[in-house]
């Protein structure tokens, strides 16, 4: 679970962004410790947390908090967690809660140093790193002024994956309350891919969404993407430098070992038995013959409902 002194600033953005109540629930560890579980009532069950990788908790419990929450949780000696109410519920940690457990996913990161550089990086990488820059690609950052150049490729490699995009008034909104940065590779003018990186924790920057144009990938456009996101984070001094979630064994897998990051398994518990709709294939080879123009369209509403 990501920590959080105080949630209150957190809160406010999440709210802000998706438009759905959190909840401060408080959950006492086996040994004792108590923290307050930030979740969203969402169709069918309660999330911890709807849209992000993993939990997010406030450290700083307040009694007041306590008083009002709708319900409690608890940790019994061998991990599981119970709560107080017969509701369904889910909880995303680097920590198993449940029997009932997806953990096809892992999180990835890098420990930074006080200075930007590549020399930390294996000998692969830092000439990808530079054969990048040779080639002539050259990374913008910014926020607001990046969106639609950022959306066009976001939105045509979703849909060549399979998944429905985000909309760009929602991202709109991320980076106007959680301040998240917009990364745009180009080549000769030509936007060949984009991301995005979200601070994590006072101490962590995260990359969140990442697209690149497949056409010109031989450039070497991911490696110029994350090492001009890792020496920002670098910059800002903080600690860590997280790649985002990938599915275990997959192209993604393979290619972010290539950073020799550290690997995190991360474990989506259940209270209940579920079906996730990510391991649901069929649904991917569905919605890449559906017509570009219309999956922009229906995408954003679709993709508000996987949380």
């Amino acid at each position: 679970m990501i920590e959080l002194s105080c949630a209150e600033d957190f809160i406010k953005a999440f709210e802000n962004t998706y438009s759905l109540k959190v909840y401060k629930i408080p959950l006492t560890f086996f040994n004792g410790r108590e923290v307050l579980l930030l979740m969203c009532r969402c169709p069918g069950r309660w999330i911890a947390l709807p849209y992000f990788s993993e939990a997010y908790v406030q450290t700083n419990v307040d009694p007041d908090d306590k008083k009002h929450a709708p319900f409690v949780f608890a940790e019994s000696e061998d991990g599981n967690i119970f709560c107080t109410r017969n509701i369904h519920w889910e909880i995303r940690d680097r920590k198993v809660y449940s029997h009932n457990v997806y953990s096809d996913k892992l999180n990835f990161y890098i420990s930074l140093g006080k200075t930007p550089t590549i020399t930390g990086f294996g000998s692969d990488v830092r000439r990808k790193i530079r054969k990048a820059h040779s080639n002539g690609i050259v990374v913008e950052m910014g926020g607001k002024n990046l969106l639609k150049d950022f959306y066009g490729v976001y939105s045509k490699r979703m849909y060549q994956l399979g998944s429905p995009a985000f909309g760009r008034r929602l991202l709109g909104r991320r980076v106007k309350y959680f301040d998240e940065k917009i990364f745009v590779a180009r080549y000769n003018g030509k936007v060949i891919g984009a991301s995005t990186l979200i601070l994590r924790d006072c101490d962590s920057w995260e990359n969140d969404l990442f697209a690149t144009d497949l056409e010109y990938n031989h450039l070497y456009t991911s490696y110029a993407l994350h090492y001009a996101m890792i020496d920002f984070a670098n910059r800002q001094r903080c600690g860590r430098y997280y790649f985002g979630r990938s599915t275990r064994g997959s192209g993604v897998h393979n290619y972010k070992r290539h950073w020799q990051p550290q690997e995190e398994p991360l474990f989506w518990s259940y209270s209940h038995s579920v079906s996730n709709i990510r391991r649901k294939k069929w649904l991917s080879r569905l919605w890449r013959k559906m017509p570009y123009g219309l999956v922009k369209i229906i995408g954003p509403f679709i993709s508000r409902k996987i949380y």
